[in-house]
């Protein structure tokens, strides 16, 4: 059975201006349904049986949004109420007593295949990060590189990009080993000040011990949502204009 389903909803995404002044980016909406439903409901079907929502700014939205559909698994929401003065690692860490036994995370502000959130939650042990291989990697590419066997060893937006082999998309599984390890290693850096870190800095610190592998994107659509340029190519990749993921 795939894990529980982590989505970590509490940012203020202040990129996209009056679009998310009275909400999250996670109730943005694309052709009429908002990013979290598309997430919610592809997690469901993958098989994915429960879900927690982190929020954080207009969390009271996102809990009505949430109790007022049905989206084919359980949802429960999680508040994080340090979402305006801390980054996510927080959020990942504020879920970390409900997925002590693995987990399937997705940042709420990415349009993806379907195909890939199932393939993600289908049936395989171990650690695993989606990883797009097909496009150019620019300086805010969240940035993955690999050892000879294959094994994922650093996670950073700092990295050359002539040595790494594509972007982290915002998706990953982790089986309860991989969690502890990503957990443990969120705790330090946030213990050492690190508030303001992605949860990407905590796989990047433990990457050894976590033991992660790619789970390539082989060419299917997909985009995060950070402004509005990225906003029209997530219209662009629905409307099916698009016919290859895109950073």
């Amino acid at each position: 059975m795939p894990p529980i389903g982590l989505v970590l909803a509490a940012g203020l995404g202040r990129r996209l201006g009056d679009r998310t002044a009275d909400r999250p980016k996670a109730l943005i909406e694309l052709q009429g349904k908002t990013l979290l439903e598309r997430l919610l409901v592809s997690l469901a079907a993958a098989k994915v049986e429960q879900a927690v929502v982190v929020t954080g700014h207009c969390a009271e939205r996102v809990e009505a949004f949430v109790a007022s559909r049905a989206f084919g698994l359980s949802v429960r929401t999680l508040f994080n109420p340090d979402y305006a003065t801390a980054n996510n690692i927080v959020s990942f860490l504020s879920a970390a007593e409900m997925i002590e036994d693995g987990c399937l995370l997705l940042n709420s502000d990415i349009v993806v295949d379907p195909s890939v959130i199932e393939e993600l939650a289908a049936d395989r042990d171990g650690s695993w990060l989606v990883v797009d291989h097909d496009e150019p990697l620019g300086a805010e590419e969240m940035k993955v590189q690999l050892d000879e066997a294959g094994w994922i060893t650093r996670v950073n937006k700092e990295l050359q990009p002539e040595d790494c082999v594509g972007e982290y998309i915002g998706a990953l599984r982790f089986d309860a080993s991989g969690v502890r390890e990503c957990l443990a290693s969120a705790r330090r850096l946030v213990a050492s000040g690190g508030t303001n870190l992605y949860y990407e800095h905590a796989i990047d610190a433990a990457a050894a011990e976590i033991g992660a592998l790619p789970l390539p994107t082989t060419g299917r659509a997909w985009t995060e949502i950070d402004d509005e340029v990225d906003y029209a190519r997530a219209l662009a990749i629905l409307a099916g204009v698009e016919g290859h993921g895109a950073r």
